[in-house]
Formats: C-alpha cells, structure tokens, sequence
C-alpha cells in the first residue's frame, strides 16, 4: 500500500485521537481491509504512523493520571499503583 506523507501524518494524528481504523480508513479514502492489514505488518510505514499517535495519546493520559494522583485523586493513584506494578511485573518475567 502507497500511502502519501499526508495520509501517514492523518493516520497518526485520528490514531492520537482514538478513532477506529475503519473510519481512519473512510477519512483517508483508502480500502479498510487493506489499511487494517497495513496496520498489521510489523515495519510499514501504516503501522508507525498509527503507533505512533496511539503512543501520544497514551503518554498524554498517563500524564494526566499522574497529576491526578499527585493532586491526591484516589482513583487515579490507584490507576498509577496499576501502570507501576505492571511495569515491574514485566521486569520480573
């Protein structure tokens, strides 16, 4: 699949916003089947771009939850206690 710098930079930008890859697919006007393989296969382009705003998205709202719990939010310290023991659980095989 030749997917333009500009449809790569959409992908990224509606994957930061947690938009489903078939209307992702809709907004580009490219075949959904296809981007969803695309985005399946490790190493295209596709893939990076969609990671790549899923990560943003992900890192934005960590950090909220963080401040959260700093500012003493009791669901989100729990959340955070959930990201630490999770991160060290992958440590510890």
């Amino acid at each position: 699949m030749n997917l333009t710098q500009e449809q790569l930079k959409r992908i990224e930008d509606l994957a930061n916003r947690t938009i489903p890859v078939q209307l992702i697919a809709a907004a580009i006007e490219v075949d959904e089947l296809e981007l969803i393989d695309e985005i399946c296969l490790p190493g295209t382009p596709a893939r990076g771009a969609y990671l790549k705003g899923m990560l943003q998205q992900m890192v934005e709202t960590r950090e909220s939850i963080i401040k959260a719990a700093h500012n003493g939010s009791n669901p989100a310290q729990a959340e955070l206690l959930r990201f630490l023991n999770s991160n060290i659980s992958i440590l510890h095989g």
